[in-house]
């Protein structure tokens, strides 16, 4: 992709922002944080719009009662707050890291569901969504001695691809394109390594409808295929931000249950898919403004239950 303007001026305040907060204390990085998250709040109207939507009508909404709005507004502000602060500490995973360790920075848990899918040699997808911060997985599978391939997305500037590209080399993943990353994948797992997926994003005409918070959403079945492919083990995946400062609590999730010999692979699909949605759903619960709100997840087009468009 050719380099324009714009992308030359949001590389360079994305660097110079990235300059300061790499270099002051933790605290002052954290606020700078939070007050960049306060004005993207204030002129981002297209991504506030859509946050508050999803909010309220997923997350708050019960029994056919109006969510509040003060706490929808809340939630909203804190998302924007979050996401900047995962960029902060993307910039400062490095020094950080090679001051405290891995294990100063992670608090990991239930390793030994991870542990024990490697351990069969046929490798394992772990499958999480934009919560907590999404790199820190990688990190810890460092902890423990693994390495992960993550599929990732171009950004759509050129520069800033570039940079964060490099900045996630640090956590420890080697990544592979979002295009053609199926033969990626599936020369990894044959060679017995791990695989990380996030799920959590409208898949369009390549997804499956599977129920997310009530309402039946378009949903990457990659995971489900891929197990079924290779014999793969799926572990569901999550890391929450505990604080204070730069501090993450990580877990592996026991393997889902999957029916390799199934007649029916399209419903083993669709089964298993939904099964992860619903733990997905269930560690947002947990941290509702660390997950990716401003995302436009319940897009009305929806595709066939069972199948693609």
């Amino acid at each position: 992709m050719k380099v324009n303007l714009r992308h030359r001026l949001e590389y360079g305040v994305a660097r110079a922002f990235a300059a300061v907060v790499a270099r002051i204390p933790e605290g002052a990085a954290y606020f700078m944080a939070r007050r960049g998250g306060d004005l993207l709040h204030l002129i981002d109207r297209r991504h506030r719009r859509i946050g508050r939507a999803n909010i309220g009508a997923r997350l708050l909404s019960a029994d056919g009662l109006a969510p509040d709005a003060s706490e929808v507004r809340r939630l909203t502000r804190d998302v924007f707050r979050h996401l900047v602060s995962v960029g902060v500490e993307m910039v400062r995973l490095q020094t950080t890291m090679a001051r405290r360790g891995v294990e100063g920075v992670v608090d990991l848990q239930d390793t030994d569901n991870l542990r024990a899918a490697m351990d069969a040699g046929r490798g394992a997808i772990v499958v999480s969504g934009h919560l907590g911060n999404w790199e820190i997985m990688a990190a810890a599978g460092m902890g423990i001695g693994v390495f992960p391939v993550s599929v990732y997305r171009p950004l759509d500037n050129p520069l800033l691809d570039q940079w964060v590209r490099s900045l996630r080399g640090v956590a420890g993943a080697d990544v592979v394109e979002k295009k053609g990353a199926l033969r990626g994948m599936l020369r990894a797992l044959k060679k017995g390594r791990l695989v990380a997926v996030l799920v959590d994003q409208n898949a369009g005409r390549h997804g499956i409808a599977a129920p997310f918070f009530g309402v039946p959403v378009s949903t990457v079945p990659t995971p489900a295929e891929l197990a079924l492919r290779t014999g793969a083990a799926i572990i569901p995946g999550f890391a929450l931000r505990t604080g204070p400062g730069f501090r993450y609590r990580t877990w592996f999730e026991p393997p889902l249950e999957i029916r390799y010999d199934a007649k029916d692979r399209e419903a083993e699909v669709l089964r298993v898919t939904t099964e992860l949605n619903t733990r997905l759903e269930a560690a947002i619960r947990q941290a509702p403004e660390q997950w990716l709100w401003l995302h436009r997840r319940w897009k009305k087009k929806r595709p066939a239950p069972t199948g693609r468009e």
